[in-house]
């Protein structure tokens, strides 16, 4: 079976790193499955592709669908411009390269990304769109070359993947056609985190992993901890890991410092081998507005730390408040202060719930588990379509 994945020009971030795994693990697992994969940019993804032997191309491609900027009546002419010039060439492109009669089917990997659907359809394959995000402001507000997105992904007749009930509820009240829509949680590959023994003698070490973005929560765990004692401030550690615009970085930076949080807070920059480090910690901190999944809280789970998470999104699917975790009130900044607080005074607690965390994540989100219920829907696509 030949499945033709399609990714944007991103080689950072949950969606590249979902695909990467994904691919890998069928590869790895399934001889029936053989994948390619075709990105919006030649990149990083390509490169790591190529690493593990899987077939790849680029075409440039762009998005149908975009994060919001302004003023955005300006910003949508620009994106429909280079739409239209990319996506024409991309596909004279790509027709001469595969053959499209050999493909059984085509997967997005994002709602962002078209051309899938429009190859899809014009050599009649069945196509899947991965629906990764809300898009609805809580963690991205999106506008579309398209006057109306939603009309226009129905008329494709594509079945989508939604990775979680969270994302659904939202795409099914923009109207999204909900008869072919599956419930599939993405997977991370449990063979890279181990739970590694804390002292409990030296300072609370947490770390938040994220794009660095107003939505992110960043500025959240900042105003809740600039009335922080600072004897509790001298035990407590928090490193930030991700990308995102120099301007807004900058502006965290100031932040930090404005409130005396300088020798309590590190700004780092993203590193793609991240996931050896996590388990030198003890707390996870996510949050978010509104995570689609929420990856980031599963790679702490699973490397034993105790994660501190806002109740937005897909969150309370993940985390059992008080069990594999802490859900606090993202309305209140006072909540999140004492559930940090009280993580400081309950070591004992916080060790435990990472432990459990780990047991239940490794169980409910691993990347075998996710490429065999992937692999279930392909054949149950073949079948429906045959």
């Amino acid at each position: 079976m030949k499945i033709l994945y399609f990714m944007n020009h991103v080689d950072q971030g949950g969606a590249a790193l979902a695909l990467y795994d994904l691919i890998k693990e069928l590869k790895d697992n399934y001889d029936d499955i053989v994948p390619i994969v075709v990105t919006g940019k030649k990149n990083g993804l390509n490169k790591m592709l190529e690493e593990i032997g899987v077939e790849n191309y680029s075409a440039q491609y762009k998005n149908f669908m975009s994060s919001y900027k302004k003023p955005e009546w300006i910003y949508r002419v620009m994106l429909k411009v280079r739409y239209k010039m990319g996506q024409y060439c991309a596909i004279k492109r790509l027709e001469k390269i595969i053959d499209f009669s050999e493909i059984d089917i085509i997967h997005s990997n994002l709602n962002r990304i078209d051309i899938g659907a429009i190859l899809a359809q014009k050599y009649k394959i069945p196509h899947i769109w991965h629906i990764r995000e809300h898009g609805d402001g809580s963690d991205f507000k999106l506008t579309s070359v398209m006057r109306n997105p939603i009309r226009y992904m129905n008329s494709f007749n594509s079945y989508t993947i939604m990775i979680s009930n969270s994302v659904e509820k939202v795409w099914e009240l923009k109207g999204l056609n909900n008869k072919k829509m599956r419930l599939i949680y993405d997977g991370v590959r449990t063979e890279l985190y181990n739970i590694e023994t804390k002292q409990d003698n030296r300072n609370l070490k947490m770390i938040f992993m994220g794009g660095y973005d107003k939505n992110k929560g960043q500025e959240d765990l900042i105003d809740a901890l600039k009335t922080l004692p600072e004897d509790l401030k001298r035990l407590i550690q928090i490193d930030f890991f991700g990308n995102g615009s120099e301007k807004y970085i900058k502006y965290l930076k100031n932040k930090i410092y404005e409130n005396g949080l300088e020798k309590v807070m590190k700004i780092n920059s993203y590193q793609h081998d991240i996931w050896k480090h996590i388990s030198d910690y003890d707390i996870g901190l996510n949050c978010s507005h509104g995570e689609g999944f929420g990856r980031v809280t599963v790679e702490y789970m699973m490397a034993g730390l105790c994660p501190i998470a806002s109740d937005r999104g897909a969150t309370p699917e993940i985390i059992e408040n008080g069990i594999t975790g802490i859900i606090y009130d993202s309305s209140s900044s006072e909540e999140l202060k004492n559930s940090i607080i009280w993580a400081l005074n309950n070591r004992k607690a916080i060790r435990k719930m990472g432990i459990d965390a780990s047991e239940f994540a490794k169980k409910e989100f691993s990347m075998s588990k996710h490429a065999r219920e992937i692999r279930e829907l392909y054949y149950e696509v073949i079948k429906e379509n045959g």
